[in-house]
């Protein structure tokens, strides 16, 4: 009679307790980089979004009738300050655009408020598995279209 090669259950067990210890930390480690790909997205998303809400704030012939403004979006008096629909639902996002005199900005030399620069601010707010994030943009803009453009001594 001939003998049967098998393998004991000692045997199995250990091949399965060796692989698990192998297979389970690459298997996290996926996990784990499939939510930091996804916090990155929400991320750009949510950049992309303040960008876009900054540059037609920028626009001259709005920026310098509206200041200063607090600007909640979605607001249907501004319809051009907008989040994307997928965004702004799948998130429950929302945003905020202040239009303000850049605070503690001096004409040079004369330490007289500087009155041509503006600061506006985009904050954007969304849900992120229950936890609230916050993303804020900050930007400059100078008004150089005035005859009473003082950024210098020599004036």
């Amino acid at each position: 009679m001939r003998q049967r090669r098998a393998f004991t259950l000692i045997e199995v067990l250990m091949a399965v307790f060796i692989i698990g210890v192998g297979v389970v930390p690459v298997l996290m480690m996926f996990i784990q980089g499939t939510r930091t790909v996804e916090k990155g997205g929400v991320i750009l998303e949510a950049s992309i979004a303040a960008q876009n809400i900054l540059d037609r704030a920028r626009s001259d012939s709005f920026i310098w009738k509206s200041v200063p403004a607090i600007i909640n979006i979605p607001d249907p008096a501004y319809p051009e300050f907008t989040l994307p629909d997928t965004f702004r639902v799948k998130y429950q996002a929302s945003g905020t655009l202040v239009i303000e005199e850049a605070p503690d900005h001096t004409v040079i030399g004369t330490g007289a408020k500087e009155t041509n620069l503006l600061q506006l601010t985009v904050i954007l707010k969304w849900l992120e598995s229950g936890i609230e994030k916050e993303f804020r943009l900050l930007n400059y803009r100078a008004n150089t279209n005035t005859v009473n453009l003082k950024t210098s001594s020599t004036f």
